[in-house]
């Protein structure tokens, strides 16, 4: 197995090992989502890799898996990710981005009307609807996947609740199969959607996202 760290060698190995050095990916990750998975890449993308939900493919603008397979339902191929056509275990590592934005201000309105059409939602469309996609999503994705399922989310506030994605995902990855993440990255993309009709807040902002990887069999 390739080692992810470089190692410096010993002048005196009878008295002081090797020692590893250099560049650990940290838990918390500053930049673009395609910054985030360049650095992920030596860890979770180093086979042949499937992304269910290609959008504009910025995602890869930075890195990009070889061999690699998109789809994208309204975007793309016209593949829906709830109803894959590979077969079980086709790929090592599948990419997974359902939709996550819920309503808020206007400002928040307009970028859940965009981010929801993407995948043919109404901004109105209920949890329900949601908690579907998410459900059917990760149950494709578990299936078509060898080794990895890396799927990006976030939590959201509503008028009267905070709406906890991430947990979501990881429920329903359990359900599938795939139990506990084996790794949590909390990705900062900012400074957060809204605020400037906020008069009297009641929770703090939301600007972080998450990458949640789960492992199927052994990596």
């Amino acid at each position: 197995m390739t080692k992810l760290r470089h190692v410096q060698l010993s002048a005196f190995p009878d008295l002081q090992p090797d020692k590893p050095i250099g560049y650990i990916l940290p838990s918390v990750f500053q930049g673009t989502n395609a910054d985030l998975m360049a650095a992920v890449a030596p860890y979770y993308l180093t086979g042949s890799v499937c992304d269910l939900t290609y959008g504009e493919g910025k995602w890869w603008d930075r890195f990009k898996p070889d061999p690699f397979v998109a789809h994208d339902k309204y975007k793309l191929d016209g593949v829906d990710f709830t109803a894959l056509p590979e077969a079980d275990n086709t790929y090592d590592t599948v990419c997974f981005d359902p939709p996550y934005i819920l309503t808020g201000g206007e400002a928040t309105k307009e970028r859940a009307a965009a981010h929801r059409g993407a995948f043919g939602l109404t901004v109105g469309e209920s949890l329900d609807g949601l908690e579907a996609l998410f459900r059917d999503g990760m149950s494709e994705a578990a299936r078509v996947a060898r080794h990895w399922v890396l799927v990006k989310c976030m939590d959201a506030t509503t008028s009267t609740s905070l709406w906890f994605g991430h947990l979501r995902i990881i429920a329903h990855a359990e359900a599938v199969g795939l139990g506990e993440p084996w790794d949590l990255i909390v990705h900062h993309t900012g400074s957060g959607p809204g605020g400037h009709n906020i008069f009297d807040p009641k929770r703090a902002r939301r600007h972080h996202s998450y990458l949640l990887v789960f492992r199927k069999g052994i990596a």
